[in-house]
């Protein structure tokens, strides 16, 4: 008997399989037909939920602006922590901020974990996927910036300097503005 090939028996120069399964040989074989089994299901459960995302999501924005490639997902992946957790199951990057409110509530409606994203320069972790259901909302389109105005505030008594800042505004942006 070959210390190679155990269950192989050689006569002479031919050889015969002997094809005795071993205990761990049929727990190996089963634990891998289960594994591939449950990828398989992964695979048409994620097909599924991009379809209903995208059907809903098209109630909300334009199709181009739901993105499940691979090139959006790896550049949503992390913010400037550059900490990876998870991949985002899908990236949304709305074209209004008259559109973020029924791309939340169509998100919500699916399940997924939303992650607000601006520009991505955040040193906080906040833009960093943490679950495979998770939708990152990007808000890089959504940059107008307002000239400073001063405005009194209610309970400060008096006129404050201000202005009005898009979500995707870069904070570096902001602050050269209110100089």
């Amino acid at each position: 008997v070959s210390r190679l090939f155990p269950s192989t028996i050689y006569t002479g120069m031919s050889r015969r399989s002997t094809s005795i399964p071993t205990p761990s040989s049929r727990r190996f074989s089963a634990c891998s037909r289960a594994a591939v089994t449950r990828c398989c299901s992964r695979y048409a459960t994620t097909r599924a939920l991009r379809a209903r995302t995208r059907k809903r999501l098209k109630r909300a924005t334009r199709a181009d602006n739901v993105s499940f490639d691979g090139f959006a997902r790896v550049a949503h992946v992390t913010d400037a922590t550059d900490w990876r957790v998870e991949y985002p199951f899908v990236v949304v990057s709305p074209d209004s901020e008259d559109e973020v409110a029924s791309v939340v509530r169509e998100l919500i409606a699916l399940g997924l974990t939303i992650i607000p994203r601006g520009g991505g320069t955040g040193y906080t972790g906040g833009a960093v996927p943490l679950t495979r259901r998770s939708a990152v909302l990007n808000t890089e389109k959504l940059e107008a910036l307002s000239a400073v105005e001063w405005v009194e505030l209610p309970g400060v008594g008096r006129q404050v300097p201000t202005l009005r800042a898009g979500a995707g505004v870069v904070t570096r942006r902001a602050m050269d503005a209110a100089e």
